[in-house]
């Protein structure tokens, strides 16, 4: 059951849970997040960047056909497809491939850049699709090209409220000492700013996004999520123990080696919708 993502996560923060969203780019981990939905009855967003698009020589419709195509085995899975860190041109292309929501990164260049490009993307996304755009930096190592030692900077409480007023944004990545990776390059779990991010939530109308939240300890992701987070995203913790199975089942024949690596990260993902609290909310 496809929803645009800006639905799942007004549910999501009204029912005071949070959503695992999931970086995938195949078939695999595409099949994986279907599995654990299924088993955990949750919903789940299903997210994909272009570079990882671009590596598999995969297009925007080649993805959201495939993703569409293996939902069909579970009617009864909410889920969303979403861009996650897209370029302008990546957020565009995106859009006309059939994606119902992108999320815009322009975290990296001045705010008045952000907020003029994420504006326009919203106008031409319209009412019916989902922009996530982000409010001060969150940095580490997410993306191709970025760098690891990217500057931190956390979301400030007056520009949020500026940034939505100009581009009635749908939802809003902060930034409260989250870091993309494991951990970037600081290497080791963050701590996270709660105060900073009740302020966020005070002024903010829209459901928030936790980015980077691979390894941080679970009991810090119920506090965001009672604070206010309705998507966390996940990436660098899966695909470790994904690659990790992989390693241990090379010498399989490859559907064997496949499948057990299948096994292993819907049960990753089934942990997460617990942590995170949205098991049963299907």
């Amino acid at each position: 059951m496809e929803y645009v993502m800006s639905e799942l996560l007004i549910k999501a923060r009204d029912g005071r849970y949070g959503i695992p969203a999931v970086d995938t780019f195949d078939m695999v981990s595409v099949l994986s997040c279907f599995l654990a939905a299924e088993k955990e009855k949750s919903p789940v967003i299903i997210m994909t960047c272009g570079y990882e698009l671009e590596y598999l020589h995969i297009n925007y419709a080649d993805f959201v056909r495939l993703v569409r195509a293996i939902a069909e085995r579970f009617p009864e899975v909410p889920y969303s497809i979403h861009l996650d860190h897209g370029t302008e041109e990546e957020c565009y292309a995106a859009l006309e491939g059939g994606f119902p929501s992108v999320m815009y990164d322009g975290s990296f260049g001045p705010f008045d850049d952000n907020v003029a490009v994420t504006a326009k993307l919203k106008k031409a996304a319209g009412k019916d699709r989902c922009v996530e755009a982000e409010v001060g930096r969150v940095g580490g190592e997410e993306g191709k090209g970025m760098s690891a030692e990217s500057t931190i900077i956390e979301s400030d409480p007056a520009e949020l409220v500026e940034f939505l007023a100009k581009t009635e944004a749908d939802t809003i990545a902060v930034s409260i000492g989250n870091i993309h990776g494991v951990h970037g390059f600081v290497k080791r779990a963050p701590k996270l700013n709660f105060e900073l991010l009740q302020e966020l939530r005070s002024k903010c109308g829209v459901p928030l996004v936790l980015h980077g939240a691979s390894d941080i300890p679970e009991a810090d992701i119920n506090k965001a999520v009672s604070l206010g987070i309705s998507k966390i995203n996940y990436y660098s913790q899966l695909f470790r123990a994904f690659m990790q199975s992989v390693k241990e089942n090379v010498d399989l024949p490859v559907e064997e080696c496949l499948s057990k690596g299948i096994d292993v990260l819907t049960e990753e993902i089934c942990k997460l919708m617990r942590m995170c609290g949205s098991s049963g909310k299907a």
